[in-house]
């Protein structure tokens, strides 16, 4: 059976573990980090960039309609060829119309290069959650991988550019030693 609500938290130490704590607390670049950290070359692998219907506590979150529909922007951040985060980004029809010619080229660009790069760009404070076997967010990160752990943490934030919100949520695959 399929979860489609998720409920986030506010970052806890006592809530996560100790060796992922500083990754899913730090309000930086998780691309820039990720590149200091991979032992091999840093990739961005596009899943899917469509229109879909955002998860119901996405819609919550943002403050959109669940009947509107919503660019989806899934993405694997990978250190040579292993996967070490899962991203799925959501951005709101108007965001998108506002600010299409941002977003219309990233194919497998990073959007770090957008979110942090850029003056008007602010960053709403980070949740975490973990996902088990069975919710929506914990199947589509895991989709192809050839292994089902019990369970797998995340963080999001909302973004505003120029005051237009959009939702970055980041999942963390066991393939790495997360404590380095």
């Amino acid at each position: 059976m399929i979860r489609h609500w998720t409920k986030w938290y506010v970052p806890q130490r006592r809530l996560m573990p100790a060796y992922l704590a500083s990754w899913l607390t730090d309000a930086g670049s998780l691309t820039c980090k990720l590149q200091k950290s991979n032992q091999y070359n840093f990739s961005v692998q596009l899943l899917k960039n469509n229109w879909t219907r955002p998860l119901p506590d996405e819609c919550l979150s943002m403050r959109v309609p669940m009947t509107q529909i919503a660019m989806q922007r899934e993405v694997r951040l990978m250190d040579g060829k292993e996967a070490n985060v899962y991203a799925r980004t959501v951005i709101p029809l108007s965001t998108y119309q506002a600010m299409r010619q941002r977003f219309s080229n990233l194919g497998n660009n990073s959007l770090s290069e957008l979110l942090f790069t850029k003056a008007l760009v602010k960053r709403g404070p980070i949740e975490i959650t973990c996902l088990k076997l069975g919710n929506e967010l914990y199947e589509m990160a895991i989709l192809g991988e050839n292994y089902r752990p019990k369970e797998l943490w995340a963080r999001r934030s909302h973004f505003y550019l120029s005051g237009k919100i959009l939702l970055v949520n980041e999942i963390f695959l066991p393939i790495i030693d997360w404590s380095n």
